[in-house]
C-alpha cells in the first residue's frame, strides 16, 4: 500500500511554512509531492487525504523540500499519479 510522509522544512522569513506532503509507492520510491500551504492535508487528492492527516512529520531542509517539489508532480487527481491511472472512473 502507498505511504504518505509530511516533509518540514523551517518556516521561511515571512513566516510562512514550507511543508509538503510526499506519496511513497510500494517500493518506498516518491511519485508525488504536494505542498502543504495553508491547506493542510486538504492538500493531497482525497483517496490518501486520511493517510495524509495521519503522516508521519520528517524534518528536512528547506533544500530538499524544494527538490521534492520540483522533481515530483502534484496532480489535482489520485489518477494522475504516475501508476496509479488505475484509479480513474471507468
Amino acid at each position: 500500500m502507498a505511504t504518505i510522509q509530511h516533509h518540514c522544512a523551517p518556516n521561511d522569513r515571512n513566516g510562512n511554512p514550507q511543508r509538503c506532503y510526499v506519496l511513497l509507492d510500494l517500493d518506498d520510491v516518491a511519485v508525488a509531492a504536494w505542498d502543504e500551504g495553508y491547506l493542510g492535508s486538504h492538500a493531497v487528492p482525497g483517496i490518501w487525504r486520511e493517510a495524509a492527516y495521519n503522516a508521519p512529520r520528517i524534518e528536512c531542509t528547506v533544500a530538499a523540500y524544494r527538490h521534492l517539489l520540483r522533481t515530483l508532480p502534484g496532480p489535482d487527481y489520485a489518477y494522475q499519479v504516475p501508476g496509479y491511472s488505475h484509479l480513474r472512473n471507468p
